[in-house]
């Protein structure tokens, strides 16, 4: 099953979002935060949303691992969404469709979405958005293959790169010389979580690049 790195485009939208949607199924905390239920189009409309942003958000990079052996339609086996800010971007406000617990991702996201305009401040960076390998994909290398995209283009610019981690992903970043700055741990207990929800705030860092 060879991988390879390309870049993706508007039409790879909807396969992302299947990707995204199978990703998270198995994520103790997705029956809290998206409880549910979703309506038919949900993909569809997952997949409008992230092919607008691809066409109306400049920063917007996309990259998707293919395994070159399966049926045109199923190549692509993991996605990522990096921006390059070479300026403070705007803010934007994230809105949560049904099926979702709104207060529940307002906590989860607006928390993490606080702690980067604090912890970043004006400077230029490299962001990983988004990352999501096909279950049976992963722990294969795809996930490290759209890593080590954004290190790259963290160098070529001569910024910083930056992410959120979840527990699932934290080990795959500090392989590749992400390391910690922050942990935002959340109490989802109300709507019956037995453990918190940890989400790690974490920087690649540069030579000569301050991260203060």
């Amino acid at each position: 099953m060879p991988l390879e790195l390309r870049t993706a485009d508007g039409s790879d939208a909807r396969r992302a979002a299947e990707i995204e949607s199978a990703a998270y199924a198995p994520n103790p905390f997705n029956p809290i935060l998206f409880p549910g239920p979703f309506p038919p189009e949900a993909v569809d409309g997952r997949a409008r949303q992230l092919r607008e942003e691809l066409e109306t958000d400049d920063s917007t990079r996309w990259l998707k691992v293919v395994d070159t052996e399966l049926a045109p339609e199923q190549q692509t086996v993991a996605f990522a969404k990096w921006h390059v800010y070479t300026e403070r971007p705007r803010p934007t406000p994230r809105t949560f469709g049904p099926g979702c617990n709104v207060e529940a991702c307002k906590l989860l996201f607006g928390g993490i979405a606080e702690k980067r305009t604090r912890i970043l401040g004006d400077r230029s960076y490299c962001y990983l958005a988004l990352l999501h390998t096909e279950p049976k994909y992963q722990g294969r290398g795809a996930g490290g293959m759209l890593v080590e995209w954004g290190i790259q283009e963290a160098r070529k610019h001569n910024m910083i790169a930056y992410l959120e981690s979840s527990e699932s992903g934290h080990s795959l970043y500090k392989k590749y010389g992400f390391r910690d700055v922050e942990c935002q741990s959340i109490d989802l207990s109300k709507w019956g979580a037995t453990e918190k929800h940890n989400t790690w705030s974490m920087i690649y860092d540069l030579p000569g690049i301050s991260n203060e």
